[in-house]
């Protein structure tokens, strides 16, 4: 039993090799059953060539899938750097704009003191809290600049410079407690005195003394340098008149003053260096 079945499927293999054989003599001694023949190998190979055909296109639409997203991820990857690229020119040249401003402020400025000749310097350093009572700048002795040289911005009054050295300078502002600053309402001609004050500073304002009653200042008013002292030059803004009290002694007034000068932003300066 075991034989015999080992032997059929050699029988079979037999049988459709000498099938074959039989075929291909008529097909070669007789043409007439070419047609027929054809047929029969055609119905029996088109499966075969119907699923390699089909194979071979879904393999070939797999990869062109696979290389049409490629590209694609390579196209999205160079407009995102092209994007990039245009973010960071846009923002340099905001801020060339911005400094570009900044610099034709204290030009103008330099142009509203014709007598005096200034220097521009950018600030380097802060210290004495968020609005700086002290700042560092980058010129210094070599550019002319000394102690006790008033110190402006594009918005008015800063300081002035308290120590000098090669290549730096130190400006004590108006913020500070220790300095005071001789001062007058822009409206009335009134004048007076501003100083930093203690318990002012870590809000950025200013301190106005010694206003008799007799003035009639007012919330806004705009408070200037008055010359008087001879370090500053008369009628440089200080700031504005945020709110007017009366004095524990009750004979005088005193008002704080929001400066014109951004302390926590201030980037450049321009210093009075000779008239």
């Amino acid at each position: 039993m075991r034989r015999s079945s080992r032997k059929k499927p050699l029988i079979l293999v037999l049988v459709f090799v000498l099938t074959a054989t039989v075929l291909l003599i008529a097909s070669a001694k007789n043409r007439s059953n070419v047609g027929f023949i054809d047929n029969i190998v055609n119905f029996t190979i088109k499966p075969v060539t119907t699923f390699f055909s089909n194979t071979t296109a879904s393999v070939e639409g797999f990869f062109d899938y696979f290389q049409s997203k490629k590209e694609l991820v390579k196209q999205v990857s160079e407009l995102t750097y092209k994007n990039n690229l245009l973010e960071q020119k846009n923002a340099s040249l905001s801020s060339l704009e911005t400094e570009n401003e900044r610099l034709r402020s204290l030009l103008e400025l330099g142009e509203k003191y014709p007598t005096f000749q200034t220097t521009a310097a950018s600030v380097i350093a802060k210290d004495g809290g968020n609005y700086g009572r002290f700042i560092t700048i980058d010129k210094g002795e070599e550019s002319g600049i000394l102690v006790n040289q008033p110190v402006l911005s594009q918005n008015g009054l800063v300081g002035l410079v308290f120590e000098t050295g090669y290549g730096w300078a130190k400006i004590q502002t108006i913020l500070d407690p220790s300095t005071s600053v001789g001062c007058r309402i822009t409206r009335t001609g009134d004048v007076s005195v501003a100083e930093g004050d203690n318990a002012l500073v870590n809000d950025g304002f200013l301190k106005m003394l010694y206003i008799s009653k007799q003035f009639t200042i007012l919330e806004g008013d705009i408070v200037e340098t008055s010359g008087l002292g001879e370090i500053y030059p008369r009628g440089i803004p200080i700031g504005k008149i945020k709110e007017i009290k009366v004095s524990d002694n009750s004979t005088s007034q005193y008002a704080t003053i929001v400066p014109t000068v951004d302390f926590s932003n201030l980037q450049e300066v321009l210093v009075i260096t000779a008239k």
